[in-house]
């Protein structure tokens, strides 16, 4: 018996070949059914049939004619009959009596009606898309379907199924008359598997018209199934619903010519007959199918869907096992095996289970049954054990109910609760019904605890609790704690339960006697004294360290008490008469120096007294001096080693008697009294004093300073001549957060006038905190008592009264370090310059930074004075010049100084241009041919003319002349022939033959003649002729040079050749001679007939002995051959190895030689020795030198190899951190090498790269979701990472950059040393021919003759042996270094190749993601395009837009303008036109107003008639204003609800443009009340009211006085004809003003076209030139990277304005939608105007009015600035379009660059290696 699947195939192949008739399939209602026997032995399964039988109702067509009435269609195919047009009417079911004409889809379920007429569904004419759907109520198994049509088949049909009821639908099969075209994306091809979806084109064709066949089959047999019972099968045919798409109409093509319905009547679908055939789908279960409840159909034929399942299975597809026959898996049942549920085993103690996969593989597959709700207190997967808390009787049976008893154990202390051993086991030690106590418990129950253990606990899973006292922290005793609470017994200074804790501010918990340590924290750096206490920590201020909390964090400082000093030279200098300074002015003195120099001067005069001028210009000079002195000036001081240094800061500012200098404070830290010092140095021995006023800018507010009364102190101190400071009497209290203005008035002591002659220093105010408020020190405490006594005691306040603070004692440091701390919470920062100071630490008291030559301040930020240039070398001398500079101080920044007059330079050392010989300047003599000469010598410089010389006086080389001035003559060119410079010069010099009258040249080499236009001899050529050249003549050395006959002058040809040579070239020996030509040694032949013994035999040496020739044996492995040297034996070795035979590893080298030798090539600067390890090859290195070759400067080493010196000592501060980057960034290499060589991005782990990504996705995620303010936001960011993400390629490529220019360099070394090689190996070869031409003589002479050469030569060729050994085998031979030279080359090639692999991969894929986000920067501007414009640029198309008409960016019409919107466009550019085309139109009509002027005037008049009864009833007017007045502020509020309604949907984010056009032609269509003159006059009535408005206050004002406004309405009123003029003036320049903004729009499409035209003119940069341009190409990337870099940067910038220029868009669409709303709003106000009018006219104003004649103006106003946005957007487009289009260009230029920069390393480093190779074998 076949399987269902096996059935359903073999039925398959039954209607594949040969279809049966219709009428035949049609009685094939149902196929039989399995035998029910084999249901218990195998599978079985239902019979097989028509699913359609039954199921009329669940079968759906979407298209049946007549359904609605009757309907006309025609035939094709009935051309002989003369009824070629019917009528469907489809509205009552087929009946062959009444209803012949309905053609319903159930009529396609039989083919025929009772009397065996055909029936068939027809859909509507014409139409192509119709569906025919069969729902079932279960899951079926579907075999095949057949289709017979009564019309064409359809051209184009798809055959889909459902197998979740509707909710999804895949497609089995497409068909159509051309697959290629209706479905391009499905295959037409056969089909290869047997689920494929494939395109058919056999059923589509239009022939036959009628009884046209459609048959498809789920498994198809031509396509062999291996399991028919797989998943995959099951699933293909698997369904609970079937779907047939009609998607064309098969036609004659008049259709396509005529679209009437007489021509569409007679296409339509017509089917005939429908057969779906399937079976009920049980999974071979079952035999037979029952109707599925809740489906009453019971005809004949019909397959039902509910199987009657069998072996113990269930479901309405038998897909699970019965109730409590979960003891196997379901499975399908298969032909031998059918896979019976099998009942649980629960041993009787319940009646439910379930399956668990992991139990039956545990079992072996045996058993998989889990038992459900177990009674009886059993439990287990078959209920075979009891309960927790229950044992098992071993009296009974495990069937038996009362099998489990309940446990007798003490639930406290037993272990879980009471549990006992539930059955007895003696490998796990359990005994049935035993209690287990918990560990601390013990009893027969479990009741009771142990010793040393106390709490008995159920909570506790030990049941007592152990004592846990700590033996270091109790009083032993025999109890260590209570047995009831469990207390332990502490030591004086420890707590805790368990005596484990030590007492607040102890720590240290040990074996001590009293337990603990006091904590002892600094009571200034720690915030309380409290601490850890396991090691004694206290809590420490911010940057203090310590177990104290005593020592400072490095990098930071305590303040020293004169930390808060305010230099002199910075406050603010005052005059005696300011009234800023407190106290009173004194007078001016009666006479003071001033008047005495006077008076002297008069007398002088008077009495006629000679005085020499110098000495009246200088009382003069003092004279104007002394008036014109500042009150206050800075002097600055320098710091010198021989001087003590008795300031602060840069100097002291120098004050005028009475004068006074004013401070501001406002950085004080601490709210607290400080005492007030001054530091003073005087000017003479008179006492001075000063006047302190101190003020407080805001009340104090801290709890300190808040009630202290007064704000204001004044205070006067005399300030003694022999000190240098001076205190305050009393302090004043500072707080932070508050602004205080100390002001300080100086004046002489005990005198009642001012000098103008008398100064004091004043170098800085100092507040210094009154400490002993500060917890720590105040209070009766012994330890507050101690610090004070200790500051008194070591001096520590004493020490910063004097400017130079003496070194502290360290208690003072401690003691003030707690100060510091209170005061700032903490450290305060060294912040030492890192320019300036020579590390980060400073001091610890005080913060000075350790600074560098001639830096000062306390963080080393500033110059000494007399210095200047303040960077990493700290500042430099300013070397000013005392004879040419006004003072040794110079500029800052530059270091230039001041200089006199005549004097110039950095240090005034030089004279001015022209002259020389500072300080004693003269002119420049050069002749009048430079104006310039060397400052020092005088020799002239850039001479003109052709002259050179030291003083212009000599003619330069080509030419000739007298150029000294005077002389008459200047340089004239020599000619030689020609003119310098030309191609026809030949000569280098010449000078004139005064005897001869003639200019005699002085030749290049190869040219002779007077005038250099012959050839020398030796030379040939054709000077005479420009650009003609003498040549020398390729003799080969074998001629006389200086004989004029040797070679042909014109041609070259060798004529006299010497040393016995011949031939053109003189290249070989004459007849008769022998030899080498080309050496001179062409000898004459001596040949003698007999033979004689020329060499030894082929590998054999020792030629010449009395002993014969001996074998070479060389060692074949090591040695290049079996061949040695002839006299000596000596092999020829493979690199690397030595010896005679070749066998040992010669001097330098390592390694085993069976194996291999390898040269040691220990650097000889770096390694101790030249010798490696022989074994392992590693170099003897030098202190602070590393490498396996001693080449590298070791770790802790800073310089160029061989200059290595020891870093800082912070180097090890930052080591662990740059070892930690370098790892990653091997991860890094490692991963970019991977992508590289796969192309698969592997498991990346750098964070920044992921966040990259994850930008990515968003921004992607955003443009789908058309979030316009997200994406700019996320374009920023992204723009952002590219700019770092381009940073990071120009550093790569500066590396490259680097990389390649060190490798030319190489290169360029290499070139030279092969150059070098090549020509001792020319000279080798030459010795080697030498030689062969001797053993050629050998063989042609005599034994006697060749005995006697061989004797005379032995020794030469024993030292030709040893030079030519050494020469290429010796440490410092040629080919040695050769071979270093390669390796050394090859080294730096494979470094540089992979360095710039790896630089180039990441290139390219920062090129490539550089790519991709400005293709989506792209999409994003045509996305802002479309909004703006309404349309975007095809680039594909050169930008001229043929499928946008709206334009966009980029786009452009036929004459290169741009274009952006237009009629019939969205955008905002053509809803901003429209909007000020509106706007004009209302200018317009405003222009026409004022010819209804007169009749406003008149009715103003009428008004102003009416004014005298509204005085008459103002009581009732006001009342009744009052109303008015309230329901005018409801409907105004309700008229601006309304406004903003729509002002905020259009300003949200989701507001889309299609929703706005609503909104705004919704408001557009709103219509005017009243019509136009009305509405003019009210507008101009509302210009006469707005004319009036000032601001608010006088609105109120007006409004009060209200019977005088109406009265002046009438004369404004005369006034309204020129304003209605004036607006129209306004609408005029709109009008300019956007015609200049398409002027701008012209200028800014040039510079764009200009732009491109530069671009694609600097684009065509070759990357093919040779090494030698090499650095050129790099530098010019890089050039063209930082372009790009700022490209992006200006991209971002520009991003950012298009995003504001897309808001400015948005809002100027909302702003013109409103305006053209409130223009039609316009009416609304007229209305309300006139309703006013009365009751405005009884108060006699209008306030109301003018808010809305302002909203109309701001509306008009506003519409006119958004316009011009919306301009200034258009041009912002451009600009970014255009930066767009750079940046793509600028990337694949780059791109060609790197790639060809590629291309050329590699060849270059491929020919490289290639001469190498070619070198080094030449041996």
């Amino acid at each position: 018996m076949l399987g269902p699947l096996s059935s359903i195939y073999w039925l398959s192949s039954l209607f594949l070949p040969s279809p049966l008739p219709f009428a035949a399939l049609s009685v094939l209602g149902q196929e039989l059914p399995s035998g029910t026997h084999m249901c218990t032995e195998g599978s079985c399964y239902p019979a097989t049939g028509n699913l359609l039988i039954g199921r009329a109702v669940n079968l759906t067509a979407t298209s049946t004619c007549g359904l609605r009435g009757p309907e006309h269609y025609c035939i094709v195919s009935h051309l002989q009959e003369s009824d070629k047009c019917f009528t469907c009417n489809s509205q009552h079911r087929y009946d062959p009596d009444h209803h012949r004409n309905s053609h319903r889809i159930e009529n396609v379920i039989y083919p025929t009606d009772n009397r065996g007429d055909n029936t068939w569904w027809q859909s509507v004419n014409g139409k192509e898309t119709v569906s025919i759907r069969l729902n079932l109520e279960a899951e079926f198994h579907f075999t095949h379907l057949i289709m017979r049509f009564k019309t064409f088949r359809p051209a184009a049909m798809i055959i889909e199924r459902s197998a979740d009821f509707g909710r999804t639908w895949r497609p089995y099969r497409y068909f159509a008359s051309n697959c290629t075209k209706t479905f391009p994306g499905i295959p037409a091809s056969g089909l290869h598997h047997i689920s494929d979806i494939i395109c058919e084109e056999r059923y589509s064709d239009i022939e036959p018209s009628t009884n046209g066949e459609v048959i498809f089959k789920v498994l198809d047999p031509a396509i062999h199934v291996k399991d028919p019972y797989s998943l995959d099968i099951q699933e293909l045919l698997r369904i609970t619903n079937l779907r047939i798409n009609l998607t064309k109409l098969n036609t004659l093509g008049d259709d396509l010519l005529d679209r009437r319905s007489d021509v569409l009547q007679k296409y339509y679908y017509a089917l005939y007959e429908l057969v779906v055939r399937g079976s009920c789908f049980c999974y071979g279960h079952a035999s037979e199918c029952a109707p599925v409840p809740g489906v009453d159909t019971r005809e004949n034929g019909m397959i039902h869907g509910r199987c009657v399942c069998k072996h113990n299975t269930e479901g309405l597809n038998c897909e699970r096992c019965r109730d409590f026959h979960s003891d196997l898996p379901w499975r399908p049942a298969e032909l031998e095996n059918p896979h019976t549920c099998r009942e649980c085993n629960c041993n009787g103690h319940s009646n439910q289970c379930h399956f668990d996969m992991a139990v039956y593989l545990a079992t072996g597959n045996i058993s998989g049954g889990v038992c459900d709700d177990c009674v009886h207190n059993t439990m287990g997967r078959n209920c075979e054990m009891c309960k927790p808390f229950y044992y098992q009787d071993p009296n009974r049976g495990i069937r038996d109910p009362r099998v489990c008893v309940a446990c007798d154990c003490d639930p406290v202390g037993s272990l879980e609760g009471g549990v006992c051993d539930s059955h007895t086991d003696p490998a796990m030690g359990m005994i049935t019904g035993q209690c287990r106590c918990k560990a601390n418990v013990k009893g027969m129950r479990c009741d009771t605890c142990k010793e040393s253990y106390y709490g008995l606990s159920q909570n506790d899973p030990l049941g007592c609790q152990p004592c846990n006292c700590d033996p270091r922290g109790i009083i032993m005793t025999d109890t260590p704690c209570d047995q009831i609470s469990g207390d332990c017994s502490c030591k004086r200074y420890v707590t805790g339960r368990y005596c484990n804790q030590c007492l607040p501010e102890y720590w240290g918990l040990s074996n001590d006697l009293a337990g603990c340590r006091p904590c002892d924290c600094d009571f200034g750096g720690a915030l309380n004294n409290r601490c850890m206490m396991q090691n004694g920590q206290c809590d420490c201020r911010m940057h203090l360290i310590g177990r104290q909390c005593s020592e400072v964090q490095p990098g930071y400082f305590c303040a020293p008490l004169d930390y808060y000093k305010y230099e002199a030279e910075d406050a603010t200098g005052h005059s005696p008469t300011d009234p800023a300074l407190p106290g009173k002015v004194r007078p001016k003195a009666d006479t003071d120096c001033v008047e005495h120099l006077n008076n002297q001067l008069r007398r002088h005069r008077r009495h006629r007294r000679v005085t020499s001028p110098q000495q009246h210009h200088a009382a003069l000079t003092r004279i104007h001096e002394l008036r014109q002195t500042p009150d206050v000036t800075v002097v600055h001081r320098d710091h010198t080693d021989s001087h003590m240094v008795t300031w602060t800061g840069s100097g002291f500012s120098r004050v005028k008697d009475g004068a006074g200098l004013v401070f501001t404070i406002d950085n004080i830290p601490y709210a607290m009294e400080y005492d007030i010092m001054i530091r003073y140095e005087p000017e003479s021995t008179e006492d001075w004093e000063a006047i302190v006023s101190i003020t407080s800018v805001l009340l104090p507010s801290s709890l300190r300073c808040g009630n202290l009364l007064p704000t204001e102190q004044l205070y006067t101190v005399t300030m003694l001549h022999h000190n240098r400071y001076i205190q305050m009497p009393r302090p004043f209290c500072f707080e932070p957060s508050n602004r205080y203005v100390v002001a300080i008035r100086f004046q002489r002591h005990g005198v009642s006038h001012r000098h103008l002659t008398a100064y004091i220093l004043i170098d800085s105010l100092v507040l210094i905190p009154k400490y002993i408020e500060l917890p720590g020190f105040r209070g009766n405490e012994p330890e507050a008592e101690q610090r004070r006594d200790e500051m008194i005691r070591y001096s520590c306040l004493d020490s910063f009264m004097i400017t130079l603070t003496p070194t502290l004692a360290e208690i003072c440091s401690k003691l003030i370090c707690s100060i510091s701390s209170i005061i700032h919470d903490g450290a305060l920062p060294c912040q030492c310059d890192p320019q300036g100071s020579l590390s980060g630490d400073c001091e610890k008291v005080g913060g000075q930074c350790r600074c560098k030559p001639n830096v000062i301040g306390q963080h080393c930020d500033q110059c000494a004075p007399g210095t200047y240039g303040f960077g990493v070398n700290g500042c430099a001398a300013c070397d000013c010049h005392s004879e040419g500079s006004l003072s040794h101080q110079c500029d800052p920044v530059t270091g230039r100084c001041q200089c006199r007059q005549g004097a110039t330079g950095r240090r005034c050392s030089d004279c001015q241009p022209g002259q020389w010989g500072f300080p004693s300047c003269s002119p420049c003599q050069c002749n009048g041919h430079t104006d310039i000469c060397d400052p020092r010598t005088g020799e002239c410089r850039d001479c003109r003319d052709y002259t050179t010389g030291h003083n212009c006086e000599i003619c330069v080389n080509g030419f000739f002349g007298n150029p000294v001035l005077g002389s008459g003559e200047h340089c004239r060119p020599c000619p030689c022939p020609g003119n310098p410079g030309s191609d026809h010069f030949n000569g280098h010099s010449c000078y004139a033959d005064h005897t001869s009258n003639q200019i005699i040249c002085n030749c290049r080499q190869g040219f002779t003649g007077p005038r250099c236009d012959l050839c020398a001899p030796g030379y040939y050529g054709n000077p005479a002729q420009p650009g003609g050249q003498c040549l020398p003549c390729e003799c080969n050395g074998n001629i006389d040079t200086q004989d004029p006959e040797s070679c042909d002058p014109r041609i070259g040809r060798c004529l006299k050749c010497l040393y016995h040579t011949d031939g053109p070239s003189c290249a070989h020996c004459q007849h008769g001679y022998y030899g080498n030509a080309l050496a001179h040694n062409c000898r004459r032949c001596t040949c003698v007939t007999a033979g004689t013994i020329q060499s030894c035999a082929a590998n054999h040496w020792n030629y010449g002995q009395d002993q014969g020739c001996e074998p070479c044996n060389c060692n074949p492995q090591y040695a290049l051959g079996n061949h040695c040297n002839m006299f000596t034996g000596q092999c020829h070795c493979r690199p690397g190895f030595g010896g005679k035979q070749c066998t040992e590893c010669q001097q330098f080298y390592w390694g085993d030689p069976q194996v291999q030798c390898q040269e040691c090539n220990c650097h000889p600067l770096g390694s101790e020795m030249a010798q490696c390890d022989r074994v392992t090859g590693v170099c003897e290195c030098r202190e602070g030198i590393v490498g396996k070759y001693c080449d590298e400067c070791a770790r802790g080493f800073t310089g160029v190899f061989p200059k290595c010196v020891q870093c800082h000592p912070c180097f090890q501060l930052w080591d662990d951190i740059v070892c930690q980057i370098k790892r990653d960034l091997d991860h890094i290499q490692y991963i970019v090498q991977k992508i590289t060589e796969s192309g698969v991005t592997t498991e990346i782990k750098d964070t920044r790269i992921k966040e990259l990504e994850t930008k990515l996705k968003q921004v992607q995620d955003l443009i789908s979701t058309k979030d316009s303010n997200r994406i700019h936001e996320l374009i920023g960011q992204s723009i952002d990472d590219l700019r770092a993400e381009i940073a990071l390629t120009d550093g790569r490529l500066m590396g490259i950059a680097r990389e390649l220019n060190t490798t030319a360099e190489d290169d360029k070394e290499l070139r030279f040393t092969l150059n070098d090689m090549g020509r001792e190996l020319r000279d080798i070869n030459s010795t080697l021919a030498k030689k062969k031409q001797l053993l050629d003589d050998y063989r042609t002479s005599g034994f006697a003759d060749q005995f006697k050469k061989v004797k005379m030569y032995y020794q030469e060729s024993v030292q030709a042996a040893e030079k030519c050994n050494a020469s290429v085998s010796g440490p410092l031979s040629p080919v040695e270094q050769s071979r270093e030279t390669r390796t050394l080359t090859e080294g730096l090639l494979d470094a540089s190749k992979d360095k710039f692999l790896r630089a180039l991969a990441a290139q390219n894929k920062s090129l490539t993601d550089l790519e991709q986000k400005t293709h989506d920067l792209n999409k994003t501007v045509h996305d802002l395009s479309d909004k703006v414009c309404g349309g975007h640029a095809d680039t594909s198309v050169n930008g001229s837009c043929p499928d946008s008409q709206c334009g966009g960016a980029g786009c452009r019409d036929d004459k290169g303008n741009h274009v952006c919107g237009g009629e019939g466009c969205d955008g905002t550019v053509s809803t901003s036109v429209e909007a000020l085309n509106h706007a004009k139109n209302v200018s317009s009509s405003l222009s026409t107003a004022s010819e209804e002027l007169q009749g406003v005037a008149r009715k103003l008049r009428d008004i102003a008639s009416l004014t005298q009864d509204a005085k008459n009833q103002a009581m009732n007017a006001l009342e009744k204003a009052q109303k008015n007045k309230d329901d005018f502020e409801k409907n105004n509020k309700e008229l601006k609800d309304f406004i903003k309604k729509i002002r905020d949907f259009l300003t949200e984010e989701g507001a889309d443009p299609e929703s706005i056009e609503k909104v705004a032609l919704q408001v557009l269509s709103i219509t005017l009340p009243v019509n136009r003159t009305t509405l003019d006059k009210m507008i101009m009535q509302i210009k006469d009211s707005l004319s009036n408005l000032t601001s608010t206050e006088e609105i109120i004002k007006q409004t009060s006085e209200h019977i005088n406004i109406v009265k002046e309405l009438l004369n404004k009123a005369k006034d309204a004809k020129s304003r209605a003029e004036e607006v129209k003036d306004t609408a005029n320049n709109t009008k300019q003003l956007l015609d200049e903004s398409e002027k701008a729009v012209e200028k800014a499409r040039r510079a764009l076209n200009e732009a491109l035209n530069n671009l694609n003119s600097t684009s065509n940069t070759a990357v093919d030139k040779r090494l030698t341009q090499l650095e050129d190409k790099q530098m010019d990337a890089m050039m063209r990277l930082s372009r790009l870099s700022m490209g992006v940067e200006a991209l971002r910038n520009k991003t950012e304005q298009n995003r504001e220029m897309a808001k400015d868009a948005q809002a100027l669409a909302n702003n013109a939608t409103q305006l053209a709303s409130s223009l039609e709003q316009v009416s609304l106000w007229a209305e309300r105007y006139r309703e006013l009018q009365m009751k405005v006219d009884s108060l006699g104003g209008n306030g109301g009015l003018n808010d809305i004649n302002q909203k109309a103006m701001d509306m008009k106003k506003e519409a006119e600035y958004l316009l011009e946005k919306a301009k200034n957007g258009t041009q912002e487009l451009e600009r970014l379009e255009q930066k767009l289009k750079q940046n793509e260009q600028r990337m694949l230029e780059q791109q060609m660059e790197l790639d060809g920069l590629k291309e050329n390393v590699t060849v270059i480093r491929d020919k490289i290696r290639e001469q190498v190779q070619k070198y080094s074998n030449c041996l």
